[in-house]
């Protein structure tokens, strides 16, 4: 092999391994000495180098670099216990990523990692510590296969899968009890002690208490399609309208689960559940983990309920697997069925377990007889109107011209076939959606002239927007370019007017979509409302005239007249909704809830400062991030604006833009810390400083190092039921006040006595933005 040769397989070597590190924000130190140590054993002869094997060699390398930090933390952790707690809390750790991520960016098959650590231990000659890692992950991954094998035998004898031509409603219910059951026991057993789960006797014990809440919750949900009646656990007369639902607040079918594990004794479950389980699963209620009747630890699966869970479990669940040391379990359920969808797809006629929600949507809507033309009740309407024909001669060429920029913004996207396809959805969609829109107004004024209506863009051409986003995300589509906003761009619309149209189509809807094209569209609303309404070329602006209305005064102007609010009445109650759950949830994960009215009065004085300018043209989570930090600024709290990013970053909506992209004006970008000092600080100093908060005032406390209550202090009673803590409310006090804040330009940066809420540590910070959670199951010495 000549040397041109051998330098082009080296570039494209780094370039694989840059790749691969690029979707993990790995360190470049831990890069390089990756690197580094791989081709120092690959020259020495020691590795094998087909590209296959290459790609295994440098996640073992990548590997023993991320656990040799790990060691060389704790280590440094433990001996310098006695010194200041924040030196170690601010520490970047770049070992908080799961196994899981590394091998699938490197895209290695855990058994196959398995098999090459031993022999890369063996070759760096790590010390014991890092077998012992090795032969510790495969003996839990072992224990863990075989519990998803008895997962999978419980959950089929307690739930019979939709048949082919069920509601996809149904099937997606189904499918998410199947998900959320396995869920469910991965984090109650990371709750419970060590010892408790640390053989395939206990995890089983554990398994069967979890299938036993799962089961009874489900049973809660009236004539249930999915639950096996001919289980023996299933209470008589459950089916009946007779049935007291109150019954099922005590129930419990352990023995019949039990006895679907014959070789499992009962006993041991039972006390498994009354010494370890029921105060674990308190514990989730108290940290609102879940949420339902914490009383009978009932309602977890109900209407609403079940996806609320879900998300707030996958979050917690996550936190945990955030070491280098720890498996995502959870992909193991997808992973077991994709596999045998492979091997029984041309034995079975019923769709897999997890065949696709928006697959199953597009099955339903196909199904549906969807008009081809104008609804013949708009028509008639039409007639009536002197310029009738000319409305409806308007609809078709706007329909026919919106279609055509459609399909040549996704020529390069989508074939031709394919975009015809999503087209003649869309288009029937339309028609279906204008007759529901219509149809009530027509009906109670049948004099109602609607051609004026149906000529503005307004209406017509984001409704068949919002119809084609609806196509597009049915028919499943992979293609990131083609996501929203893809259709705003297409089809040059504002998003603030495509907002209001959503509005109509999720309340018209009446069960015809589905639940699942709801929740995207869900979603697609809140992308609108946290950053795309406040483009500089938005309506919204227009609407406001350089007044951005505060939370109280949207909410006094609801009172009384909901029928008669404006669209930007609407717009704005929801933008102010999204902002007090987003915020509450930072708060909750920083334990700074007891803050959350002082730093809502922050935010909520950021969105309506001179008319929106510090919102104009960024996004809701840049600013509910700086009102955090500025208030951990003013309270002097060790909490770093890196610590508060790595919350931000466990959050389901969190993008990496928000704080590495945000708008300083002509053009220009920075991250979020340098906004924070040259243009929040600025604007909002005078404004903190003299912020008096009586709520703040009633409930604030002393505040140190933010920490968790450990567990042993908490107070937990098994026989007493413990609610959690009521959310805080906003505070809409009219005593709460600030000083007038002046103008930018005169607004002077804080004085020697003030608090220092400027942030002087440089941008270097963000480089590097992980997770810290060193307290793990294993110590190093």
């Amino acid at each position: 092999m000549n040397t041109c040769e051998v330098e082009g397989e080296a570039e494209t070597l780094v370039k694989r391994f840059s790749a691969s590190c690029e979707q993990l924000d790995l360190d470049l130190r831990i890069q390089e000495s990756a690197l580094a140590s791989f081709r120092r054993f690959d020259a020495s002869g020691g590795l094998s180098t087909s590209d296959g094997d290459v790609q295994e060699w440098l996640c073992c390398a990548v590997y023993s670099e991320l656990q040799r930090v790990k060691m060389r933390e704790i280590r440094e952790e433990s001996e310098n216990a006695a010194n200041d707690a924040n030196e170690s809390l601010a520490k970047n750790s770049c070992w908080n990523l799961s196994l899981t991520r590394l091998l699938c960016s490197f895209k290695v098959n855990v058994s196959q990692f398995l098999r090459r650590m031993e022999h890369w231990n063996w070759l760096a000659q790590n010390g014991n510590t890092f077998q012992v890692e090795i032969e510790e992950l495969r003996r839990r991954l072992g224990i863990t296969l075989t519990l998803l094998r008895h997962y999978k035998h419980i959950f089929q004898r307690l739930f019979i899968q939709p048949g082919e031509h069920a509601d996809p409603d149904v099937h997606a219910h189904y499918q998410s009890l199947y998900e959320f059951g396995w869920l469910l026991f991965l984090v109650i057993r990371n709750e419970l002690p060590g010892f408790a789960t640390s053989s395939l006797v206990n995890g089983c014990q554990v398994l069967v208490c979890s299938m036993d809440l799962l089961f009874v919750n489900a049973l809660e949900v009236p004539q249930s399609e999915v639950i096996r009646r001919e289980f023996a656990g299933v209470p008589k007369k459950w089916d009946s309208k007779d049935f007291d639902a109150a019954f099922l607040n005590k129930y419990s079918a352990l023995e019949e689960l039990g006895a679907l594990i014959p070789e499992l004794p009962l006993k041991g479950v039972r006390q498994m559940k009354n010494a370890f389980f029921h105060k674990a699963l308190m514990m989730l209620f108290m940290d609102q983990s879940l949420v339902g009747d914490d009383t009978h630890m009932r309602e977890i699966v109900a209407e609403g309920m079940l996806d609320i869970n879900m998300a707030n479990l996958n979050r917690k669940y996550t936190n945990h697997v955030a070491d280098i040391s720890e498996m995502d379990e959870r992909v193991l359920l997808c992973f077991q069925e994709t596999k045998e969808r492979q091997r029984d797809a041309h034995l079975s006629p019923l769709p897999a377990v997890q065949a696709s929600s928006s697959w199953s949507s597009l099955k339903k809507l196909m199904s549906q007889e969807l008009p081809l033309s104008l609804p013949g009740s708009i028509v008639k309407a039409l007639q009536k109107e002197t310029d009738g024909n000319r409305v409806v001669k308007y609809i078709d060429q706007t329909l026919l011209r919106m279609e055509m920029t459609f399909a040549k913004a996704a020529k390069d996207l989508l074939d031709a076939k394919a975009a015809t396809k999503r087209i003649r959805l869309a288009r029937g969609l339309y028609y279906k959606f204008l007759l529901k829109i219509l149809a009530p107004e027509l009906a109670a004024k049948p004099q109602l002239k609607i051609g004026q209506l149906l000529k503005q863009r307004t209406l017509t051409a984001t409704l068949l927007a919002c119809c084609l986003e609806v196509s597009l995300h049915v028919h499943d589509e992979q293609v990131d370019a083609l996501k929203f906003p893809f259709i705003l761009d297409c089809c040059t619309l504002d998003a603030y007017d495509f907002q209001k149209i959503l509005e109509l189509v999720v309340r018209h809807d009446q069960g015809f979509l589905g639940r699942e094209v709801i929740k995207h569209l869900h979603v697609v609303e809140d992308k609108c409302l946290q950053s795309l309404i406040f483009r500089k070329t938005s309506q919204l602006w227009w609407n406001l005239r350089q007044r951005m209305p505060s939370y109280k005064d949207v909410q006094s102007e609801a009172e009384g007249k909901e029928n008669s609010s404006t669209g930007t009445d609407i717009c704005l109650r929801k933008f102010y909704g999204l902002a007090n759950r987003r915020l509450l949830l930072l708060c909750q994960s920083l334990c700074l809830v007891d803050s959350f009215p002082h730093i809502w009065h922050l935010a909520e004085h950021s969105f309506t400062l001179e008319g929106g300018r510090l919102l104009r043209n960024r996004h809701l989570d840049q600013l509910l991030l700086c009102a955090i930090h500025l208030h951990v600024r003013l309270e002097k709290l060790r909490l770093t604006f890196s610590m508060i990013i790595q919350h931000y970053r466990r959050q389901p909506h969190f993008l990496r833009s928000v704080y590495r992209e945000v708008d300083m004006g002509n053009g220009q970008t920075a991250d979020i810390i340098r906004f924070y000092n040259s243009v929040y600080v600025k604007s909002m100093g005078t404004y903190g400083r003299h912020l008096d908060c009586e709520q703040s005032r009633g409930t604030k406390k002393p505040l140190g190092v933010l920490k968790e209550t450990p567990l042993k202090e908490r107070c937990l009673r098994s026989n007493i039921s413990i609610s959690a803590t009521p959310s805080p409310k906003v505070c809409q006090s009219g005593s709460c006040s600030s000083l007038p804040p002046p103008s930018p330009a005169a607004s002077p940066l804080p004085t020697q006595s003030s608090p220092n809420i400027k942030r002087a540590a440089s941008t270097s910070e963000l480089r590097e933005v992980k997770r810290p959670n060193i307290l793990r199951r294993t110590s190093f010495q």
